[in-house]
């Protein structure tokens, strides 16, 4: 049996590969797309072979199904293939481009569209099992090339002491953008809920681009990690829990007083230092005086990014959502830097005192 270690990302690499190009890819260009992006060629062979066969499951519920394949070297029972199950919760909530690209090229989906053009009921069709031509390569330990952002996440809210309960929950979903060959775009959502939140879901993305897959993940969770971990745990999850990783400091606002806990800033494409964003938040959290805060714990991130001086993202989100008046005081602030190309991102929450 594969270990357990999460398969969420792989299967969303996966459905990536098949729906890839303009045309239906065989299975060798969806294998070469997916070990070509460093994807392990035991994990390869099970997302060509499982994905087809969950998403049909999920398309035509009605048939009856096997609950294994058959192999040359024995039978694989299906519900103790974790990439199997994974990609089962991913077809879910696949779209009509998805299906058409993953579930209609199955063995099964065909053998059905037959029997049913034949005459045949829907209700009364019951599958045997798949015959493979081949065994499947022998499964290896980890995550064979595609990280779980959400195991990472879970581990490093571990590593903080951190155990979510019934009343705290945390997620990370993943997403794979269109990018030039020879690189791959991640982004991750991380997402928290808990009883103190001014919202249902407090939620960080961030993206990452690499040669491979394990490489892009990794530059997201870097970014998360410095940038916002530390004010999720140190000022919600666990208060107190790593006050070298974050900056404390009252704040006082019509509706009661709060402690802003920021997390480390994050530069982005100058290769030179760049001057501390304090100032353009100060300016901001003047401006957040006049907005009605609720006796919650509410999210505060700033994201912007400058060309030749000339302000080209202006992102100010507040509890998840934009907020003008925060993206006014950036549009009427200096660039951090005259020339060249460069971004800053801060996040931070305001908690209650």
């Amino acid at each position: 049996m594969i270990e357990m270690v999460g398969f969420d990302a792989a299967v969303e690499v996966g459905v990536a590969a098949f729906c890839a190009g303009p045309e239906v890819p065989s299975d060798e260009d969806v294998r070469k797309r997916l070990t070509g992006t460093g994807v392990e060629p035991w994990l390869a062979e099970r997302l060509l072979v499982f994905l087809p066969m969950a998403f049909t499951r999920r398309l035509l519920p009605d048939v009856q199904y096997a609950d294994a394949v058959a192999a040359p070297g024995g039978r694989v029972i299906l519900r103790d293939e974790p990439v199997f199950t994974a990609a089962l919760a991913r077809a879910e909530r696949a779209g009509r481009g998805e299906f058409e690209r993953v579930a209609l090229r199955s063995a099964e989906f065909a053998a059905i569209n037959n029997a049913l053009h034949g005459g045949a009921a829907m209700s009364d069709l019951v599958m045997a099992e798949t015959a493979l031509t081949a065994d499947l390569p022998p499964a290896q330990p980890g995550d064979g090339g595609v990280p779980s952002p959400r195991a990472v996440f879970e581990g490093f809210l571990r590593g903080h002491g951190v155990a979510p309960d019934g009343a705290t929950g945390v997620d990370a979903g993943f997403f794979v953008h269109p990018s030039p060959d020879g690189v791959v775009l991640a982004q991750i959502d991380f997402r928290v809920s808990h009883p103190a939140l001014a919202v249902p879901w407090l939620v960080e993305s961030f993206a990452g681009h690499g040669a491979t897959w394990r490489e892009a993940i990794g530059v997201a969770l870097q970014k998360f990690e410095r940038a916002s971990l530390h004010p999720i745990v140190d000022g919600l999850l666990r208060p107190g829990a790593v006050p070298e990783q974050v900056e404390r400091e009252r704040y006082e606002h019509p509706g009661g007083p709060f402690e802003l806990v920021l997390g480390a800033q994050i530069n982005m494409f100058a290769g030179r230092p760049v001057p501390s964003a304090g100032p353009l938040l100060d300016r901001m959290l003047e401006a957040l005086r006049a907005e009605p805060l609720t006796r919650k714990v509410h999210g505060l991130r700033l994201f912007t990014a400058y060309n030749e001086g000339r302000l080209e993202t202006n992102e100010v989100l507040l509890d998840g959502e934009p907020w003008a008046a925060g993206q006014m005081v950036v549009a009427n602030s200096p660039a951090p830097l005259p020339d060249g190309r460069v971004a800053v991102r801060v996040f931070g929450l305001l908690v209650p005192r």
